[in-house]
Formats: structure tokens, C-alpha cells, sequence
């Protein structure tokens, strides 16, 4: 891991709203000098960065679940994927990420997970989607031989693996706040250390990030110029969440904010996804760009959901991964209701921006209010050294459960809505 400078740059209240030009472009100064090292200063033995955030723990081994995303991106590469590899990754895992000397993490354990009270996870399951739904969906992807094309089923799997990291990582954003409230487990090794956690699944062990599901907001920021700059707000939120949640600074209400905050700044960077993917294949019907926008906008399912059942409920039935075609009009009469939903997302057509390469230009954005929230800048860097750990992969993978495909609830055309179409595909 490279290290970066202990300099703190200057940052905004924790708790100021501010507009989200004016954030980003004080913001894009604030990073590009402390964060990303342009004007980095010598840095004495604290715990290396990770790409733009300084962590106050040992977090080397959970950043290096990104090696696991590019072994299972590897298999599914070329004419021929593996898809047996690919499937023995998931389950079983590489080693790259251990645990202990005996034990390994792997996609399936963050996919199996049972995150019941948790406020990102509740979403989805208060949508209709069925516990454990990431495995179900993984596991239907991997096995499938006849539904679905190759260029949908590996641009699904490749997509969606983010997406599931994604989803691990809101676990130890949660966990991080549910320690921080007991002053037993308040503290760096404790609280910090899940904080910490969670910028390490999201960000990955690369020094640009790469194979994480900050680089695919990254790639979105780039794709919308005139909006919101995820890839670097959002760096300022889990600075302001690292504060928040450590025994000298503790400040619950922060760390929720900032916990939120992240969840929205997700939701632009998904959301973008979905809508540049469904034009585009309205535009000129294209597989892989179906299914990354419906791949892309899993993680967000819930989110949305919980704030417009209207509003996702559209993405979803535009999106369906059963079509072969995408009706002339679908974009924009998508486009309109999401719009719509954007006040009460926290939204604005400010703050999730243009499409640069629009091919669909008949529906332009406008009207809507709300605000991205800025952060703070890094804390100081802490004495200690991440250490890297060897382990053996997992030889005996885990029981495999049948993949669900209940859960749809008040007409919701959610995940698991569509696992029961792939299912119905399979049995014809």
C-alpha cells in the first residue's frame, strides 16, 4: 500500500449544507492537496493510507477483498468465462483476504450475511426483497447455462460483485455506530476499526482503487462533470464518520449523518449508472448496456424504494434483464418519475448532473431542489503497521442453499421478482 502525507487540509463543519458545486470545487482543492498526496508532506510510521483516506487501524487484509473481485473478474474475461472458477472464488475464496492463518473472507460470506436492524439492509428487506438475496442472485448467475446470453450473464456478475460490496461495506458502517455507543468498544481498535473496515471493502487495497466500488463512482463522476463529484465527496464523509465514531471526538449524530450521507452519495452514483445505461440501450439496444445498467442499479434497490416505491419500482420494470429490447420512450418516461422522487432522495438535477454523451436529449432535467453534504478532511495519521497475513482458500466450500425467489411485496418489481423470471426462463 503507498502511504500518504499526515498533512490535514482545511474542511468544512461537519454538519454544514452546502451547494454542491461550490462543495466540490472546495472540496476537489481540499483532496488533491492532502488526500491524494500532490502536496503530500513526509509522513513518520502511522498505518498506511488507503488511496485518500487515513485509517486509524490495521486494515490491510479487509482491503485486499478487492484481489477477490479481480480473480472473479478474471474468470468470467474473454469468449470462454469460467464460470465454475468463478464460482469457486465466490464460495471458497483465493486467500487474499484472511481472517486468521486458517480462515479466509469470502463474496459468499458477505453475500450470506444476516444484517436484520441494520438500517441500509431493512430497506430492501421492508421492499419485498428476501433475506440473504445477494447469494440467491450470485448463485442464479453463476449456475444459469440457457437464460441468458454470455454477454449478460458475465456483465451482470462483474457489475453486481460491486454491488455486493457495496452492500458489505453499509454492514460495518453500521457496526461502526453500534460500537461508538458503547463506551466499552468506543475506541480505534473497536468503533474506528469497523469504520475503518468499511472504507477498506468499498475502496479495495489498490492505490487508485481499482476493481472497487468507489472506482465504479469514480468512472460515473466522470461520465456527469457537471454534477456532484462523488469519488471525492464522499471521502469527506467517512473522514467525518472516522471522527465521529472514536472515544475523543465521539458524536453520534454525526456519525449517523455521515453514515446517510453516504448512502445518498451512492445512490447518485448508481442512479447515474442506471439512467446513462438504460438510454443508451433505448438508443441503440446493446446487452451489455442493459445489464449494467440493471446490474448497477441493485444496490440501490432499497434505498430508492424506501424514499419512492414509484420511482424504483419504474427502474426495475425498464430494466428487467428478461428483455431483449428497450420501447422508444422508456428513458425519458423513466427518467421523469425518478426526477420527480429526486426532493425526497436528497437529490437534485444539480447535484446527479448531465449525461456528457447523451443520445437521448428530448428530456432534459429540471426543477428540482437538494443538497450534497460536505465532510471533513483526514484525521491524523496513527501510529502502527498493517500487517499482511497468509491463509490457506477455503477447500470445502459451504453448504449451497436453493436461491429464493419470493419476496415481492405491494407489486414491487424487485431483485427477487427477478430471479423468478430467470428461474421461469430456465424451466421453459
Amino acid at each position: 500500500l503507498k502511504s500518504c502525507s499526515s498533512f490535514t487540509a482545511p474542511s468544512p463543519e461537519d454538519s454544514a449544507r452546502v451547494n454542491p458545486d461550490a462543495s466540490q470545487a472546495m472540496l476537489s482543492r481540499v483532496l488533491t492537496a492532502s488526500a491524494f498526496g500532490v502536496a503530500s508532506l513526509p509522513r513518520s510510521s502511522g498505518y498506511p493510507a488507503l488511496g485518500p483516506y487515513m485509517p486509524v487501524s490495521n486494515v490491510l487484509e479487509h482491503a485486499q477483498m478487492t484481489e477477490e473481485v479481480k480473480a472473479f473478474d478474471e474468470a468470467l474475461t474473454g469468449e470462454n468465462p469460467d464460470y465454475a472458477k468463478a464460482k469457486d472464488i465466490y464460495m471458497k475464496g483465493t486467500g487474499a483476504s484472511c481472517k486468521s492463518p486458517v480462515k479466509t473472507r469470502t463474496l459468499q460470506g458477505f453475500a450470506q450475511a444476516d444484517l436484520a436492524g441494520e438500517s441500509y439492509y431493512d430497506t430492501f428487506i421492508a421492499a419485498g426483497s428476501p433475506p440473504k438475496w445477494w447469494d440467491s442472485w450470485m448463485l442464479m448467475m453463476l449456475d444459469d447455462t440457457t437464460a441468458m446470453s454470455r454477454v449478460k450473464r458475465v456483465t451482470c456478475l462483474k457489475k453486481g460483485v460491486l454491488g455486493l460490496m457495496t452492500f458489505y461495506t453499509s454492514h460495518e458502517l453500521e457496526a461502526a455506530i453500534v460500537k461508538a455507543q458503547d463506551p466499552s468498544t468506543r475506541s480505534d481498535t473497536g468503533s474506528a476499526f469497523a469504520w475503518d473496515e468499511a472504507w477498506a471493502f468499498f475502496y479495495g487495497n489498490d492505490k487508485a482503487g481499482a476493481d472497487s466500488a468507489w472506482e465504479a463512482a469514480r468512472k460515473r463522476d466522470g461520465d456527469f462533470p457537471n454534477g456532484a463529484n462523488i469519488s471525492e465527496l464522499i471521502v469527506t464523509q467517512f473522514n467525518k464518520g472516522l471522527k465521529a465514531v472514536r472515544s475523543d471526538t465521539y458524536d453520534l449524530d454525526a456519525a449517523k449523518a455521515a453514515r446517510d450521507d453516504i448512502y445518498r452519495m451512492w445512490v447518485v452514483a448508481y442512479l447515474r449508472a442506471s439512467l446513462k445505461y438504460l438510454e443508451l440501450a433505448e438508443k441503440n439496444y446493446d446487452e451489455k448496456a442493459h445489464a449494467e445498467g440493471y446490474a448497477y442499479f441493485l444496490p440501490i434497490i432499497g434505498l430508492v424504494h424506501a424514499k419512492s416505491p414509484e420511482a424504483s419500482n419504474k427502474m426495475q420494470e425498464a430494466l428487467n434483464i428478461t428483455k431483449t429490447s428497450i420501447a422508444a420512450g422508456t428513458y425519458c418516461a423513466v427518467k421523469a418519475v425518478v426526477e420527480a422522487a429526486y426532493p425526497v432522495l436528497g437529490l437534485s438535477c444539480e447535484s446527479v448532473g448531465d449525461f456528457k454523451d447523451a443520445v437521448i436529449t428530448t428530456c432534459p432535467c429540471s426543477g428540482s431542489t437538494g443538497t450534497l453534504s460536505a465532510g471533513v478532511g483526514p484525521v491524523a495519521e496513527v501510529s502502527g503497521t498493517a500487517t499482511d497475513m497468509t491463509c490457506v482458500p477455503t477447500t470445502t466450500a459451504p453448504p449451497q442453499e436453493a436461491p429464493s425467489t419470493s419476496g415481492v411485496q405491494g407489486g414491487a418489481v424487485l431483485a427477487a421478482a427477478v430471479l423468478a423470471g430467470v428461474a421461469a426462463a430456465l424451466s421453459a
